[in-house]
């Protein structure tokens, strides 16, 4: 199946309310059955302070300073975790996930267990904490990095110009496909990106800021 496209720009200023009223839904269906659940149900989090919490996240992600010669790890900027990496329990991760209408979302999960039997993961959508586990398989999982890479001293560490990547939309809990417009020129820079959005005429939204934490690499062609 093809992925799914960026909404044009006007339709994602309203991702949040649409979300948070999927959310308030899911919680209500699920009130009835509480009683019966082994765990405890958790809170919802506001929105603007989860959104709050995300951008604390990518700012405190450590820089990786490594001794001279040294090349940097896997899951520091760019480079991949290593094929046979599982994701730990707390990790934050980007999971395509099956959405409401039946077509399939790169979305901002937290990782709760990942079991060796069936190669499979549970994670919770850090964007609706309340509702059902996605299990997922391994394919359907990218950790994100753990290091942001230092431009200064290890550019190859990152997306260069022009590279296609998944990045979070600023203000939602989503990824969509972007090309980089411009990668970091300080260890405290974001990267600029133009998101896929057909809303505009050569395809692209204006370049907007997404921070290391937030982008990976996305195995999927570029679009013709």
């Amino acid at each position: 199946l093809p992925p799914p496209r960026l909404p044009p720009l006007r339709s994602l200023s309203s991702i949040a309310e649409i979300k948070s009223l999927q959310e308030e839904r899911r919680i209500a269906a699920k009130s009835a059955r509480v009683q019966s659940d082994n765990d405890p149900p958790r809170k919802t989090m506001r929105r603007g302070v989860l959104m709050t919490l995300l951008q604390q996240s990518a700012m405190t992600l450590p820089l990786w300073i490594g001794k001279p010669g040294e090349s940097p790890p896997p899951l520091c900027g760019a480079i991949p975790a290593s094929s046979d990496y599982v994701a730990k329990q707390g990790d934050k991760v980007a999971a395509r996930v099956k959405v409401v209408d039946g077509d399939e979302q790169w979305i901002l999960a937290e990782v709760v267990s990942y079991s060796h039997s069936t190669n499979k993961y549970e994670v919770d959508d850090i964007d609706e904490e309340g509702k059902e586990r996605h299990t997922l398989s391994r394919r359907r999982i990218i950790p994100l990095p753990q290091w942001k890479a230092n431009p200064e001293t290890d550019p190859e560490a990152l997306f260069s110009k022009d590279q296609l990547v998944l990045a979070l939309y600023p203000q939602t809990t989503c990824f969509y496909r972007a090309l980089i417009h411009t990668p970091p020129h300080r260890p405290q820079d974001d990267y600029s990106v133009l998101f896929e959005d057909t809303s505009y005429a050569d395809g692209y939204s204006p370049p907007l800021n997404v921070a290391q934490r937030y982008v990976v690499a996305c195995k999927e062609n570029k679009k013709k």
